[in-house]
C-alpha cells in the first residue's frame, strides 16, 4: 500500500521527516502498529466512505504519521501544537474505528487500551461536542446504513446487521437508527438508491 500527500501537509519540520528517510519502521508494534493498522481498514473499507468523509480521514492518517514519525526521532516537540493535541484523538479514532463489531467495546476500554482515564476520554471528545458513548453509537449506526445501502448485503437480514455492529437489540436499533436517520432501517433500505436501482422502482428525493 502506497500513501501520497504533500510534505507541505505533514505538521513536522521537513529536516525533521528527512532525517528518517529510508529509515525502516515497524509496522508490527507501538505507534507504526497503529498506523499500520488504520491503513489496512481504510483500504478495506474504502467503498463505504463518501467525499464528506474525506477531510476527516485525511485529518487522521496525517496526524497518525506525524505521531510515528516524531516517535521514532524522540521528536514529539517538533510537532505543532495542534498536532500534538489531535494525535491522541487520531489514534484512539482508528482504534473505534476498528473494533466497531466488538460489543465489548465500551468507553472505559477504549480508555484503558490507551492508558488513559475515563475522564481524560470525555474531555477529548467533548472538544467535539460528543460523548465516548455517542461517538460509538453514532460509528456503528453509519456502518449499519452503509450495510442497508448496499445491495450485496440486501439478502441479509437487518437484524443481523444490525448485530453485526453491535446492536443485539433489534427493537432497540430500530428506534435509534430512526432517531438518527428519521426513518426506520427497512424504510431506508427500502428506499435507498441502490435498492429502487434493483427493484426498477422510482426513489424518493
Amino acid at each position: 500500500m502506497t500513501v501520497q500527500f504533500s510534505r507541505r501537509m505533514l505538521p513536522l519540520p521537513e529536516k525533521t521527516v528527512q532525517d528518517l528517510l529510508t529509515v525502516p519502521i515497524s509496522g508490527r508494534n507501538g505507534m507504526g502498529g497503529v498506523f499500520t493498522r488504520w491503513l489496512a481498514d481504510l483500504n478495506a473499507h474504502a467503498g463505504e466512505f463518501t467525499r464528506a468523509g474525506i477531510p476527516t480521514l485525511n485529518s487522521v492518517t496525517l496526524d497518525l504519521l506525524a505521531s510515528v514519525i516524531a516517535r521514532c526521532l524522540e521528536a514529539e516537540k517538533a510537532l505543532t501544537p495542534e498536532a500534538r493535541r489531535r494525535a491522541p484523538r487520531a489514534q484512539i479514532s482508528a482504534y473505534v474505528e476498528q473494533h466497531l463489531a466488538h460489543t465489548d467495546m465500551t468507553p472505559q476500554t477504549i480508555a484503558d487500551a490507551h492508558h488513559i482515564s475515563l475522564r481524560h476520554l470525555q474531555q477529548l471528545l467533548a472538544e467535539d461536542d460528543t460523548s465516548p458513548a455517542a461517538w460509538i453509537r453514532h460509528r456503528r449506526l453509519e456502518r449499519c446504513r452503509l450495510d442497508l445501502a448496499n445491495p450485496r448485503l440486501n439478502s441479509h437480514p437487518i437484524r443481523a446487521i444490525a448485530a453485526r455492529w453491535g446492536f443485539t437489540n433489534p427493537m432497540h436499533f430500530s428506534r435509534l437508527f430512526r432517531t438518527a436517520y428519521g426513518i426506520p432501517p427497512r424504510d431506508y433500505r427500502n428506499l435507498s438508491p441502490t435498492a429502487c436501482a434493483n427493484r426498477q422502482q422510482p426513489c424518493a428525493d
